[in-house]
C-alpha cells in the first residue's frame, strides 16, 4: 500500500461526496489532478477498499457483447426500422403493380427509402453521440440523401449495369445497411465506454 494511501482515500471519500454519482473515467482525473503520480493499479485499489468499506457502489450497465447489444431492441428500434423499410421497398416496388390498390404503400416505402433512410443512416454513422434535434436531424438526412442518391446515380452511370432500378435498390441498399450498422457498431463502443460508473451512496 501506498504511502499516500490514507491522504488518497480521504480525498477520493470527500469528492464522492460532493459530486456524488459518477464515471470512473471522472473520478480517475480527480484523483490525478491532486495525486499526479497515481497508478492505475493504485486507483484500483483505492476503488477496492472504498467498496470494501461500504462507501461507494460500482455498477456496470455495458452490454457484455455486440450481440447482446443488438438484442435491446427498444434502444436500437430505429435500427430494425430502417432495415425492415429497406426490404419493404424494395418488395413493392416488384410486387405491387402499378394500378395496384396499394401503390400509395410503394410511393410511400420509395420515398422513404430514397430521400431519408440514406442520409440518415450516415448521420447516424458520422454523429452516434451527438444529439442534434429532431429537425435538424431530419434536415441532415433529407440533404445527405440526396447528395447520395447523386452519387450513386453518377457511379452507375459509368457500370456496365446503367441507371435502373435494380442496380439503384441494390446499391442503396447497400449502402444504408452498411451505414445504419457502422452507426450501431459505434454506439456499442461508446455505450460500453461511458455506461460504468460509481455511485456514493
Amino acid at each position: 500500500m501506498s504511502a499516500d494511501a490514507p491522504e488518497m482515500d480521504t480525498f477520493a471519500a470527500a469528492y464522492l461526496k460532493k459530486s456524488g454519482t459518477t464515471t470512473g473515467r471522472k473520478f480517475y482525473e480527480a484523483l490525478s489532478s491532486k495525486f499526479p503520480n497515481l497508478t492505475e493499479d493504485e486507483f484500483a485499489d483505492i476503488l477496492r477498499r472504498l467498496a470494501a468499506h461500504d462507501q461507494i457502489d460500482l455498477y456496470d450497465e455495458r452490454p457484455v457483447s455486440f450481440r447482446a447489444f443488438l438484442t435491446a431492441w427498444e434502444r436500437n428500434l430505429w435500427y430494425y426500422v430502417s432495415v425492415i423499410v429497406c426490404f419493404s421497398a424494395a418488395l413493392t416496388a416488384y410486387a405491387v403493380p402499378p394500378n395496384s390498390p396499394f401503390l400509395l404503400l410503394r410511393w410511400v416505402l420509395g420515398l422513404l427509402f430514397v430521400i431519408f433512410l440514406p442520409g440518415y443512416a450516415t448521420v447516424q454513422a458520422l454523429l452516434p453521440t451527438a444529439q442534434p434535434s429532431g429537425l435538424e436531424r431530419f434536415a441532415l438526412s433529407i440533404g445527405v440523401s440526396l447528395v447520395l442518391d447523386m452519387l450513386a446515380g453518377l457511379a452507375l452511370n459509368y457500370t456496365p449495369w446503367g441507371i435502373r432500378l435494380v442496380p439503384i435498390l441494390l446499391l442503396l441498399s447497400t449502402l444504408t445497411i452498411c451505414f445504419a450498422t457502422l452507426a450501431l457498431a459505434r454506439q456499442f463502443r461508446e455505450t460500453r465506454r461511458r455506461s460504468a460508473g460509481i455511485i456514493a451512496p
